[in-house]
Protein backbone atom coordinates (compact mmCIF):
# COMPACT_ATOMS: atom_id res chain seq x y z
CA UNK A 1 0.00 0.00 0.00
CA UNK A 2 1.52 3.29 -0.80
CA UNK A 3 2.25 5.66 1.99
CA UNK A 4 0.21 8.87 1.06
CA UNK A 5 2.75 11.94 1.23
CA UNK A 6 -0.03 14.47 1.63
CA UNK A 7 1.83 16.93 4.06
CA UNK A 8 4.86 16.70 1.45
CA UNK A 9 3.02 17.37 -1.63
CA UNK A 10 0.72 20.43 0.65
CA UNK A 11 4.78 21.85 1.06
CA UNK A 12 4.87 21.79 -2.54
CA UNK A 13 1.33 23.37 -3.99
CA UNK A 14 2.67 26.09 -0.88
CA UNK A 15 5.95 26.69 -2.19
CA UNK A 16 3.96 27.49 -6.03
CA UNK A 17 1.59 29.79 -4.38
CA UNK A 18 4.07 31.32 -2.65
CA UNK A 19 5.89 31.54 -5.84
CA UNK A 20 3.07 33.04 -7.78
CA UNK A 21 2.45 36.00 -5.45
CA UNK A 22 6.00 37.24 -5.23
CA UNK A 23 5.48 36.73 -9.47
CA UNK A 24 2.43 39.16 -9.02
CA UNK A 25 4.63 41.68 -6.84
CA UNK A 26 7.20 41.61 -9.50
CA UNK A 27 5.00 42.18 -12.40
CA UNK A 28 3.10 44.90 -10.64
CA UNK A 29 6.24 46.81 -9.25
CA UNK A 30 8.99 46.12 -12.49
CA UNK A 31 7.18 44.57 -15.66
CA UNK A 32 4.50 46.25 -16.67
CA UNK A 33 2.91 44.60 -19.95
CA UNK A 34 5.42 41.33 -20.30
CA UNK A 35 5.13 38.80 -22.62
CA UNK A 36 3.70 35.20 -21.78
CA UNK A 37 7.09 33.50 -22.09
CA UNK A 38 8.71 36.24 -19.83
CA UNK A 39 5.69 35.59 -17.33
CA UNK A 40 6.84 31.83 -17.29
CA UNK A 41 10.44 31.97 -16.73
CA UNK A 42 9.51 34.43 -13.87
CA UNK A 43 7.90 32.02 -12.31
CA UNK A 44 10.00 29.61 -12.61
CA UNK A 45 12.36 31.44 -11.02
CA UNK A 46 10.10 32.57 -8.37
CA UNK A 47 9.48 28.98 -7.26
CA UNK A 48 13.39 27.68 -7.76
CA UNK A 49 14.23 30.38 -4.69
CA UNK A 50 11.04 29.41 -2.61
CA UNK A 51 11.51 25.50 -3.39
CA UNK A 52 15.15 26.46 -2.54
CA UNK A 53 14.29 27.71 1.17
CA UNK A 54 11.97 25.32 1.90
CA UNK A 55 15.29 22.72 1.52
CA UNK A 56 17.54 24.66 3.16
CA UNK A 57 15.07 24.72 6.05
CA UNK A 58 14.54 21.42 6.24
CA UNK A 59 10.84 21.81 5.40
CA UNK A 60 10.63 19.20 2.97
CA UNK A 61 12.33 16.61 4.99
CA UNK A 62 10.12 17.56 7.55
CA UNK A 63 6.67 17.17 5.67
CA UNK A 64 8.02 13.44 4.71
CA UNK A 65 9.08 12.58 8.01
CA UNK A 66 5.47 13.59 9.37
CA UNK A 67 3.92 11.54 6.51
CA UNK A 68 5.43 8.63 7.72
CA UNK A 69 4.45 8.86 11.28
CA UNK A 70 0.93 9.84 10.57
CA UNK A 71 0.81 5.94 8.92
CA UNK A 72 3.50 4.30 10.78
CA UNK A 73 3.57 5.69 14.12
CA UNK A 74 6.01 6.51 15.78
CA UNK A 75 9.49 5.75 14.26
CA UNK A 76 12.86 4.52 15.80
CA UNK A 77 15.57 6.63 15.52
CA UNK A 78 17.95 4.75 13.91
CA UNK A 79 15.00 3.73 11.11
CA UNK A 80 14.31 7.47 10.69
CA UNK A 81 18.03 8.69 10.31
CA UNK A 82 17.65 6.33 6.69
CA UNK A 83 14.96 8.76 5.60
CA UNK A 84 16.22 12.31 6.76
CA UNK A 85 18.03 14.73 3.80
CA UNK A 86 15.11 14.54 1.20
CA UNK A 87 15.04 17.81 -0.85
CA UNK A 88 13.49 19.59 -3.55
CA UNK A 89 14.79 21.68 -6.36
CA UNK A 90 13.41 23.34 -9.58
CA UNK A 91 15.33 22.73 -12.72
CA UNK A 92 14.18 24.99 -15.23
CA UNK A 93 15.01 24.67 -18.96
CA UNK A 94 14.24 27.62 -21.56
CA UNK A 95 13.52 26.85 -25.08
CA UNK A 96 10.41 25.52 -26.69
CA UNK A 97 10.31 22.32 -28.52
CA UNK A 98 5.98 22.88 -29.31
CA UNK A 99 6.10 23.36 -32.76
CA UNK A 100 7.38 20.17 -33.64
CA UNK A 101 6.38 17.33 -30.65
CA UNK A 102 3.80 18.86 -28.10
CA UNK A 103 1.69 21.06 -29.43
CA UNK A 104 2.27 23.11 -25.83
CA UNK A 105 4.90 25.45 -24.98
CA UNK A 106 5.74 24.09 -21.66
CA UNK A 107 5.95 21.22 -19.48
CA UNK A 108 5.38 20.56 -15.69
CA UNK A 109 6.98 17.81 -14.34
CA UNK A 110 7.39 16.37 -10.60
CA UNK A 111 9.40 13.49 -9.42
CA UNK A 112 9.43 11.99 -6.08
CA UNK A 113 9.79 8.99 -3.87
CA UNK A 114 7.16 6.65 -3.45
CA UNK A 115 7.16 4.67 0.04
CA UNK A 116 4.55 1.45 0.43
CA UNK A 117 3.97 -0.30 3.33
CA UNK A 118 4.21 -3.79 2.94
CA UNK A 119 1.77 -6.55 4.28
CA UNK A 120 4.05 -6.03 7.63
CA UNK A 121 4.56 -3.02 9.57
CA UNK A 122 7.83 -3.64 10.08
CA UNK A 123 9.20 -3.44 6.35
CA UNK A 124 8.68 -0.69 4.22
CA UNK A 125 9.85 -0.34 0.38
CA UNK A 126 10.96 2.84 -0.95
CA UNK A 127 11.07 3.51 -4.97
CA UNK A 128 12.92 7.05 -6.47
CA UNK A 129 12.19 9.20 -9.15
CA UNK A 130 8.52 8.54 -9.49
CA UNK A 131 7.59 11.28 -12.02
CA UNK A 132 4.41 12.89 -13.22
CA UNK A 133 4.11 15.07 -15.89
CA UNK A 134 1.51 17.44 -17.74
CA UNK A 135 1.75 19.59 -21.04
CA UNK A 136 0.71 23.50 -20.61
CA UNK A 137 -0.20 25.70 -23.08
CA UNK A 138 0.49 29.31 -21.62
CA UNK A 139 -1.96 32.07 -23.15
CA UNK A 140 -1.97 35.35 -22.12
CA UNK A 141 -5.72 37.67 -21.86
CA UNK A 142 -5.93 41.17 -21.72
CA UNK A 143 -9.07 42.80 -21.24
CA UNK A 144 -11.44 43.43 -24.15
CA UNK A 145 -12.48 47.06 -24.33
CA UNK A 146 -16.63 46.90 -25.50
CA UNK A 147 -17.77 43.41 -24.19
CA UNK A 148 -15.73 42.79 -21.01
CA UNK A 149 -14.29 39.34 -20.41
CA UNK A 150 -10.44 38.83 -21.74
CA UNK A 151 -9.30 38.15 -25.12
CA UNK A 152 -7.18 35.17 -25.97
CA UNK A 153 -5.13 34.06 -28.82
CA UNK A 154 -6.25 31.03 -30.71
CA UNK A 155 -4.78 27.73 -31.05
CA UNK A 156 -2.06 27.34 -33.99
CA UNK A 157 -2.83 25.13 -36.65
CA UNK A 158 -0.04 22.80 -35.23
CA UNK A 159 -1.25 22.80 -32.00
CA UNK A 160 -4.32 21.92 -33.27
CA UNK A 161 -2.43 19.07 -35.26
CA UNK A 162 -0.65 17.81 -32.26
CA UNK A 163 -3.60 18.60 -29.71
CA UNK A 164 -5.45 15.37 -30.17
CA UNK A 165 -2.53 12.85 -29.39
CA UNK A 166 -1.50 14.65 -26.10
CA UNK A 167 -4.89 15.44 -24.52
CA UNK A 168 -5.25 13.61 -21.64
CA UNK A 169 -2.36 15.15 -20.30
CA UNK A 170 -2.66 18.68 -21.48
CA UNK A 171 -4.18 22.15 -19.92
CA UNK A 172 -4.21 25.17 -20.86
CA UNK A 173 -2.42 27.70 -18.33
CA UNK A 174 -4.39 31.44 -18.36
CA UNK A 175 -2.45 34.35 -17.55
CA UNK A 176 -5.09 37.12 -17.38
CA UNK A 177 -3.10 40.79 -17.13
CA UNK A 178 -5.33 44.11 -16.47
CA UNK A 179 -4.39 47.88 -15.37
CA UNK A 180 -3.84 51.24 -17.76
CA UNK A 181 0.23 49.44 -18.04
CA UNK A 182 -1.07 45.81 -18.15
CA UNK A 183 0.55 45.12 -14.66
CA UNK A 184 -1.55 43.52 -12.54
CA UNK A 185 -1.63 39.84 -13.28
CA UNK A 186 -4.61 37.67 -11.59
CA UNK A 187 -4.08 34.70 -10.02
CA UNK A 188 -3.19 31.89 -12.30
CA UNK A 189 -6.00 29.44 -13.44
CA UNK A 190 -5.48 26.48 -15.23
CA UNK A 191 -8.05 24.56 -17.50
CA UNK A 192 -7.81 20.49 -17.73
CA UNK A 193 -8.82 19.45 -21.42
CA UNK A 194 -8.05 15.41 -20.73
CA UNK A 195 -11.28 13.66 -22.26
CA UNK A 196 -11.90 16.83 -24.32
CA UNK A 197 -12.06 17.51 -28.04
CA UNK A 198 -10.47 20.30 -30.27
CA UNK A 199 -13.53 22.49 -30.75
CA UNK A 200 -14.10 22.39 -27.25
CA UNK A 201 -10.74 24.24 -26.52
CA UNK A 202 -11.29 26.51 -29.80
CA UNK A 203 -15.16 27.76 -28.19
CA UNK A 204 -13.35 27.79 -24.73
CA UNK A 205 -10.54 30.62 -26.10
CA UNK A 206 -13.44 32.28 -28.02
CA UNK A 207 -15.63 32.76 -25.81
CA UNK A 208 -13.44 33.72 -22.49
CA UNK A 209 -15.75 30.60 -20.84
CA UNK A 210 -13.48 27.93 -19.22
CA UNK A 211 -15.72 25.34 -17.74
CA UNK A 212 -13.57 24.03 -14.75
CA UNK A 213 -10.79 26.55 -13.62
CA UNK A 214 -8.37 25.47 -11.34
CA UNK A 215 -6.35 27.07 -9.00
CA UNK A 216 -2.42 26.35 -8.59
CA UNK A 217 -2.15 24.91 -5.47
CA UNK A 218 -5.22 22.37 -6.49
CA UNK A 219 -3.38 21.80 -9.43
CA UNK A 220 -0.30 20.58 -8.34
CA UNK A 221 -1.36 19.31 -5.69
CA UNK A 222 -3.37 16.79 -8.06
CA UNK A 223 -0.30 16.17 -10.15
CA UNK A 224 1.88 15.54 -7.15
CA UNK A 225 -0.82 12.61 -6.47
CA UNK A 226 -1.02 11.33 -10.02
CA UNK A 227 -4.68 11.88 -10.04
CA UNK A 228 -3.76 14.22 -13.44
CA UNK A 229 -1.07 14.11 -16.31
CA UNK A 230 0.57 10.60 -17.02
CA UNK A 231 3.59 9.07 -15.33
CA UNK A 232 3.87 6.94 -18.50
CA UNK A 233 7.83 7.16 -18.49
CA UNK A 234 8.13 6.84 -22.81
CA UNK A 235 5.46 9.95 -22.83
CA UNK A 236 7.30 11.90 -20.32
CA UNK A 237 10.93 11.60 -21.91
CA UNK A 238 9.77 12.00 -25.65
CA UNK A 239 6.80 14.99 -25.22
CA UNK A 240 6.97 16.45 -21.89
CA UNK A 241 10.35 16.39 -20.70
CA UNK A 242 12.98 15.13 -24.22
CA UNK A 243 16.16 15.11 -23.47
CA UNK A 244 16.82 16.49 -26.48
CA UNK A 245 15.85 19.66 -27.96
CA UNK A 246 16.08 21.59 -24.19
CA UNK A 247 12.37 22.59 -23.93
CA UNK A 248 10.70 24.64 -21.57
CA UNK A 249 9.91 22.95 -18.60
CA UNK A 250 9.39 23.04 -14.82
CA UNK A 251 10.80 20.33 -13.23
CA UNK A 252 9.88 20.04 -9.34
CA UNK A 253 12.45 17.23 -8.04
CA UNK A 254 12.14 15.90 -4.38
CA UNK A 255 15.15 13.57 -4.01
CA UNK A 256 18.11 12.27 -1.31
CA UNK A 257 21.28 13.68 -3.09
CA UNK A 258 24.69 12.17 -3.42
CA UNK A 259 23.34 8.60 -2.94
CA UNK A 260 22.16 9.29 0.51
CA UNK A 261 18.49 8.25 1.98
CA UNK A 262 17.27 4.70 2.01
CA UNK A 263 17.47 1.67 0.16
CA UNK A 264 14.51 -0.20 -2.15
CA UNK A 265 13.60 -2.09 0.91
CA UNK A 266 14.08 -1.54 4.79
CA UNK A 267 13.17 -3.53 8.02
CA UNK A 268 11.79 -1.44 10.55
CA UNK A 269 12.54 -1.77 14.23
CA UNK A 270 9.07 -3.25 15.57
CA UNK A 271 9.87 -2.69 19.25
CA UNK A 272 11.95 0.82 20.76
CA UNK A 273 11.96 2.63 23.55
CA UNK A 274 10.49 6.05 24.39
CA UNK A 275 13.28 8.44 24.79
CA UNK A 276 14.67 6.30 21.39
CA UNK A 277 11.51 7.76 19.30
CA UNK A 278 12.41 10.30 16.39
CA UNK A 279 9.86 13.47 17.51
CA UNK A 280 9.71 15.39 14.32
CA UNK A 281 10.75 19.18 14.81
CA UNK A 282 9.18 21.80 12.34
Amino acid sequence: MEVKLQKLGKLIADCWAKAETNLTQLIAEKYPNPREEFITDLLAGELRDVVGVASQERRVEAAFLDDLKGVLGDLYVSDARRFRGLIAEVNPHTHSHEGNVSAADLGILVVRPVVDRGRWRERIGCSRDHATGLLAQAKLGKPRALRGGYKWDSLTDQQEDLFPDHCQYYSLLLYRLKGETANQLDPLRWQLCHNRVLNEVKGWLRSDSFPEELSSPVLLGRLFDSAIGTNDRNIIDSVIAPKKGDPRIIEIRIFWPDGSGPPSSLRLHNTHHQNEVLHIRH
